[in-house]
């Protein structure tokens, strides 16, 4: 890893709702609808935050259709790291099993 590289990284987790969408993340991979419930943010403003996490290549995606499934990316250096650092985080208030629950669960599958 060079300077650039870790920059790119550090600007990539340097945010408090991109390291709340990577707490989701460690434990599921998710798609915008369930990160935009979960967190009560708009579609967009995840969409923004995903964009900047790709960048970094931090998290990687699979399409779906015409949904995208959002996982972390286990094969960047510094995986364990991310790792290390969010399970100092406080765990999620809020789970997918909540969303199923309160009928907000939305199905990303065609």
């Amino acid at each position: 890893m060079d300077y650039i590289a870790l920059e790119q990284y550090l600007k990539g987790i340097g945010d408090q709702n991109r390291l709340r969408i990577l707490t989701y993340l460690m434990h599921e991979s998710l798609c915008v609808c369930e990160l935009t419930e979960l967190l009560d943010m708009t579609q967009p403003a995840i969409s923004q935050h995903m964009r900047k996490l790709k960048t970094a290549d931090i998290v990687s995606e699979e399409k779906r259709g015409r949904w995208t499934i959002w996982s972390l990316n286990v094969r960047h250096p510094q995986y364990p790291v991310l790792i290390h650092l969010l399970s100092l985080l406080p765990a999620p208030a809020r789970t997918v099993e909540d969303l199923i629950i309160e009928g907000k669960k939305v199905m990303c599958e065609e």
